[in-house]
């Protein structure tokens, strides 16, 4: 009994260093995972343009005077 308690610490003791991260980086991803990000990328960038024209609409809004209303009173 004291053999196989000695032998399972030994084992575990020196098997506990074969789970260490080996710094090698574990990139599997295919090409329809990067067709798919490409393609996610394409939305965001489409939908730049319209929110760019929206941003300088209202600054332009913001910017520009307003004529001066006239007022006209009645009897």
């Amino acid at each position: 009994m004291k053999t196989t308690i000695t032998t399972l610490i030994a084992t575990l003791a020196t098997t506990t260093t074969a789970f260490a991260a080996t710094g090698a980086r574990a990139d599997h991803s295919g090409f329809l995972v990067w067709a798919f990000l490409g393609l996610c990328a394409m939305i965001v960038v489409a939908q730049l343009a319209p929110a760019a024209m929206l941003v300088v609409g209202m600054i332009k809004g913001l910017i520009a005077t307003r004529p001066e209303a006239k007022v006209t009173v009645r009897h």
